[in-house]
C-alpha cells in the first residue's frame, strides 16, 4: 500500500484446535462465512483456481454497509494467504492470513490487514471507528471457527463414541486470598504483593487457563490418559459478592477444557456449586461432559470413616453421627450411607426446609434415628463420628466441642478443621474424600495435600472415568448420589490403582498404629 497517511492497521489472532492444513482449509471456504458471522451478508466466489480466488463481499456492521471485490493468493508451502481489495467502497484493504504451528496439533491463525477509508475529512474523524468494526468481523470469524470445530468434535463423541476427544480436565482455584499469594510466589519467590484490593481486581479480570499440562497419566492396569489442571480465577469470598460472575468463570474454565479436546472435566472446590445449584441449566452452556466428582468423594469419606472406626475400636452400629452441611450433595450422600450403619444421624443446616427434607431421607433408610440442628458446635458435642461437609472460607466448628474419642472427617474445601491448630490428642481429625493415586499429580504449587501421590476425590473421579473412556456427567445435580453409584466408582477406582489415602491431619500423615493410639488415649481400646 503506497503511503501511510490515514492508514489503520488490524492484527487479530486465535489458536484453533486443528492442524495448519485444516485451519487453512477453513479460511479457503469463504462461501461458508455468511453462515458463521451475521455481519457478513455475502461472500460470493467469482473465479477460483488452485492458488487464486476472486470474491465479492458485502458486509454490514452496525448498519454500515461495505462492499468490495477481493483477490486472494494461496501460498500453501508457507501457509500464508494474501488478500487485496480490487474495487469497492474502501480505498484500500490488503493483508494476509498466516498459520503458525502450535503445540499438540493446534494452529495459531493470525490475520493482519491495513485499511484506508479514502473519504476526505471522514478518514480522520471515523476511520479508526470503521477499522475497529472490521477488526470485530475478523475476531467474530475466528471465534466462530473455533466454536464450530469444538461443536463437531463433541457431536462426534455423542454419535460415534469418545474417539473425537480424550483425557480429563480438573478445575481448581485458590482456597483463600493467602493461598493465591502463595501460588504467585511459587512462580516468583521475590513477588511482593500489592494491596488486596488491587490484586483481587486484577485476579478477577484474568481468564481461566491451563496451569499444569499432564502429558501422560498411567493407571495400575497400564491404561494411559492425558489431562490438564485448569485454574479458575475465583476465591471463595467471591461467592458472596457475585455468584453469576463465578458461574461465568466456571463456564469459561470448561471451555478451556473443550479447546484442549478433553473428554471430561471435574469441578473442584467451590466450582462444584455450578452442579449443585444450576444443574442442567449449566450443562446447556458447555459441550464437554462434566462431573462434580462428588460420588467418589462421598465413597472415600464413608470408607475412611469405617476404617477409622475399626482402628479406634468404635462399634458403628452404636455410633452417633453428625454431618455438618448434611443437606449438600456430598453431605447428604454420606448421611444416607452412614444412616444404614449407625444408630443416630444428626444433620446441620442453616435451612429449616433442608432439614425437613433430610429427615424424610434418613427415615427412609429405616435404621438410624434422625436429628436436625442449626448449631454446629452443639450438634457435634455428643457425636462419635463427625463428617464436616460444608465448604466455607472460615472454620465452621470449634475443635473444643468434639467429645474425646471422636472421629472427625473434614471433607470441606478449604479443610479448615484438618489444618486448624490444636493440642488435642484424644480425637482423630483427618482430611476426607482423598485418594492415593497410581501416578504422581504435581501441579508445581501447593494444593493443600500431603503428597503428589494423593489427590482430591473429585479430581480422581474424572481421571478414573477418562481411563475407562466413560465421558459422561457421572456426578451431576444435587441429591442424586446413590450407594450403587458410590460402589461402582469405587470399584473402577480400585481397578486403576486409586485407593483410600493414608490419614493425614494437617501436614502430618498418620499411621494405622497412631490412629489406634488415639483410640487408646480416648479410652475406646
Amino acid at each position: 500500500m503506497s503511503g501511510s497517511e490515514n492508514v489503520s492497521f488490524i492484527k487479530v489472532s486465535r489458536v484453533l484446535p486443528v492442524r495448519r492444513w485444516q485451519a487453512l482449509r477453513l479460511i479457503a471456504r469463504v462461501e461458508d462465512f455468511p453462515a458463521l458471522v451475521p455481519a457478513i451478508k455475502e461472500c460470493r466466489i467469482i473465479d477460483r483456481d488452485y492458488r487464486r480466488t476472486i470474491t465479492s463481499w458485502a458486509v454490514e456492521m452496525d448498519g454500515i454497509p461495505i462492499c468490495w471485490r477481493e483477490e486472494a493468493l494461496f501460498d500453501y508451502k508457507n501457509f500464508i494467504v494474501r488478500f487485496k481489495a480490487l474495487t469497492g467502497d474502501l480505498e484500500s484493504l490488503e493483508g494476509h492470513w498466516s498459520f503458525l504451528e502450535g503445540p499438540s496439533g493446534t494452529t495459531e491463525v493470525v490475520v493482519e490487514a491495513a485499511v484506508r477509508i479514502g473519504v476526505p475529512i471522514m478518514d480522520q474523524m471515523v476511520g479508526g471507528m470503521i477499522t475497529e468494526k472490521i477488526r470485530g468481523v475478523f475476531e467474530s470469524l475466528l471465534r466462530f471457527f473455533e466454536e464450530s470445530i469444538i461443536d463437531k468434535r463433541y457431536q462426534k463423541m455423542d454419535s460415534r463414541g469418545a474417539n473425537a476427544v480424550s483425557g480429563f480436565g480438573v478445575i481448581g482455584h485458590p482456597y483463600n486470598f493467602q493461598h493465591l499469594i502463595q501460588y504467585l510466589r511459587s512462580l516468583n519467590p521475590n513477588f511482593n504483593p500489592p494491596s488486596p484490593g488491587f490484586l483481587g481486581k486484577v485476579f478477577d479480570l484474568m481468564p481461566a487457563y491451563v496451569s499444569y499440562d499432564i502429558k501422560e497419566f498411567r493407571s495400575a492396569t497400564g491404561a494411559v490418559t492425558r489431562g490438564a489442571f485448569i485454574s479458575c480465577n475465583i476465591i471463595p469470598e467471591m461467592l458472596a459478592l457475585d455468584i453469576e460472575n463465578v458461574i461465568r468463570k466456571v463456564v469459561d474454565s470448561c471451555k478451556v477444557a473443550e479447546r484442549q479436546g478433553l473428554g471430561i472435566v471435574a469441578l473442584g472446590g467451590f466450582t462444584s456449586i455450578a452442579g449443585e445449584r444450576y444443574g442442567d441449566v449449566f450443562l446447556k452452556q458447555v459441550r464437554i461432559p462434566v462431573t462434580t466428582g462428588n460420588t467418589l468423594t462421598a465413597a472415600l469419606v464413608v470408607e475412611g470413616v469405617v476404617k477409622a472406626a475399626r482402628l479406634m475400636g468404635l462399634e458403628l452400629s452404636k455410633a452417633r453421627v453428625t454431618v455438618i452441611g448434611g443437606a449438600g450433595d456430598i453431605g447428604s450422600a454420606c448421611a444416607r450411607a452412614l444412616a444404614a450403619m449407625t444408630r443416630e444421624v444428626t444433620i446441620t443446616s442453616r435451612s429449616s426446609d433442608n432439614l425437613k427434607k433430610m429427615e424424610k431421607v434418613i427415615k427412609a433408610v429405616r435404621h438410624a434415628k434422625f436429628r436436625g440442628s442449626h448449631d454446629n458446635n452443639e450438634a457435634v458435642r455428643h457425636a462419635d463420628i463427625v463428617v464436616a461437609a460444608a465448604s466455607a472460607p472460615q472454620s465452621i466448628v470449634d475443635i473444643s466441642s468434639f467429645k474425646p474419642g471422636a472421629i472427625v472427617c473434614d471433607v470441606g474445601y478449604p479443610k479448615n478443621i484438618a489444618y486448624a491448630e490444636t493440642d488435642r490428642n484424644d480425637i482423630l481429625i483427618f482430611a476426607g474424600g482423598i485418594c492415593e493415586i497410581p501416578s504422581e499429580f504435581n501441579p508445581g504449587f501447593d494444593i493443600g495435600l500431603s503428597s503428589p501421590r494423593v489427590l482430591y476425590g473429585c479430581f480422581s473421579e474424572a481421571m478414573v472415568l477418562a481411563l475407562e473412556g466413560r465421558y459422561e456427567n457421572f456426578s451431576w445435580g444435587k441429591g442424586r448420589i446413590t450407594r450403587e453409584k458410590m460402589d461402582e466408582i469405587l470399584m473402577l477406582a480400585k481397578k486403576h490403582g486409586f485407593c483410600l489415602a493414608p490419614f493425614f491431619w494437617g501436614r502430618r500423615v498418620l499411621s494405622d498404629a497412631e490412629v489406634a493410639g488415639i483410640g487408646k488415649t480416648a479410652g475406646r481400646i
